[in-house]
């Protein structure tokens, strides 16, 4: 386990269950003393007494368990999330405070992936958008938004190849992000959306 991993862990144990879930958007059953936490729309059991994830919805078509960020991701979004609810106003994660200077290097967004991925197949990119729990939105040549957390939602926004211009791909975060996430987590965030839908589209179209 990395230590970031512990150390959320650690804090979530220490937290009142019913007022995390309150904050956050999740569910606490008190009677298993686990939180039900919907990840790209499908409910995951987090059991803070055994450090586990479970994914517990019958659709799950991306396996976040696979994701490497995940297993971080999950404990740290119930002890850092606010009780702030998305606005519905998209920011570049360049704007966001001190973003221009992190979002570059390591923390390249991967945009490109998505474009070559679904750059010539729009219609495919929503499919799998929509499978992630996502819904469509109105940019580009085809857009969607996806609730990888409940208050931390990730849009995705790409515009087809053709003969002139390569496909490309743009990510945008609602102005909130920060009230939940640090940049570092955010990215990770992003990461694992982008991951999540190269899985569910299968091998290469």
């Amino acid at each position: 386990m990395l230590a970031g991993e512990e150390e959320a862990w650690k804090q979530l144990a220490a937290l009142d269950p019913y007022e995390v879930a309150e904050r956050t958007g999740v569910e606490y059953w008190d009677e298993d003393d686990v939180f039900v936490v919907p990840v790209f729309g499908e409910p995951c059991m987090l059991d803070v007494g055994e450090r586990s994830i479970r994914e517990i919805g019958p659709h799950h078509h991306f396996h976040a368990s696979e994701s490497t960020h995940f297993g971080l991701l999950t404990p740290l979004y119930l002890v850092s999330a606010t009780g702030t609810e998305p606005r519905g106003k998209l920011v570049a994660p360049h704007s966001l405070p001190h973003g221009n200077a992190f979002f570059k290097g390591p923390h390249e967004l991967p945009t490109e992936v998505i474009a070559h991925h679904f750059g010539c197949n729009p219609g495919h990119f929503l499919e799998v958008g929509r499978e992630l729990g996502g819904w469509q939105v109105d940019h580009g040549d085809a857009a969607v938004t996806i609730p990888v957390f409940p208050r931390v939602p990730v849009t995705v926004i790409l515009w087809e190849g053709d003969m002139e211009f390569p496909a490309r791909a743009q990510i945008l975060l609602d102005e909130t992000a920060t009230a939940h996430f640090q940049l570092d987590a955010l990215w990770a965030t992003v990461l694992m959306t982008s991951e999540a839908l190269v899985q569910v589209a299968g091998p290469h179209h």
